[in-house]
């Protein structure tokens, strides 16, 4: 199952709520970073590893002909049983990772377990549009604010590829799950709390993983995640 996630217009914890999804996914998985702007787990969550593997790397090896799963296999941080495909280290790199999406999305479609790949903002040139087209399920995240929402209406007929996206909605602000729902004509899959203290250990590695596998955060991850596996399974 290939999960991609993405934002409409301020990219509001994309990387956030994914790395909490694949920390409490219930089965075999794969956090893909794929954001044309650039990776950041290894400056945030991952802060102090030293990594020379990842989507750049990745993406060299196809562009000499080199076999797509088995090479993606050599590139993942293996976290106990979690997996972690690094991003780009520079926006730089997007131009010659752009002709190789189509095989990256069947590579992510048809490897054995999930993959949850980030595409962070949607809507520019850059746009991997390919994962979009190739997706299972398609999470589009936002602020239940007129800023995210104002943002991100314009964007969603944009998106609606093979499958019709859904929406998750992240933080606080004024309106509701019903309502953003029935003002966007999109089904909302779920809504992650404002947890300031477990959102700073997943964007900057810093604070304690003990109070992270109990926070409000990925307690509410936990269940969407669920949620989402029963729903495909079904």
């Amino acid at each position: 199952m290939l999960i991609v996630l993405c934002s409409g217009g301020h990219s509001p914890g994309v990387t956030t709520a994914g790395l909490a999804l694949t920390l409490t996914w219930p089965r075999e998985v794969l956090f893909a970073e794929c954001d044309p702007a650039g990776g950041s787990v290894l400056s945030g969550y991952l802060v102090g590893h030293q990594q020379d593997r990842g989507l750049g790397e990745w993406a060299v090896q196809l562009r000499r002909g080199a076999d797509a799963p088995a090479t993606l296999a050599e590139q993942v941080l293996q976290l106990e049983d979690r997996r972690i495909l690094l991003g780009l280290a520079s926006p730089s790199q997007v131009s010659s990772v752009q002709p190789l999406w189509p095989g990256i999305a069947e590579t992510f479609a048809t490897i054995g377990g999930d993959v949850i790949a980030d595409i962070g903002r949607i809507g520019g040139s850059d746009t991997p549009t390919p994962l979009l087209a190739r997706a299972d399920r398609i999470l589009v995240i936002a602020q239940p604010t007129l800023r995210d929402l104002s943002a991100l209406a314009p964007r969603l007929a944009e998106i609606n590829h093979r499958v019709s996206p859904h929406m998750l909605l992240t933080g606080d602000g004024p309106y509701g799950r019903r309502e953003v729902a029935r003002t966007l004509g999109v089904e909302v899959v779920g809504h992650l709390p404002h947890d300031p203290k477990a959102a700073t250990i997943l964007t900057h590695g810093a604070g304690s993983e003990r109070y992270l596998s109990r926070s409000l955060l990925l307690r509410a991850a936990r269940s969407l995640a669920t949620k989402l596996c029963e729903r495909v399974a079904a």
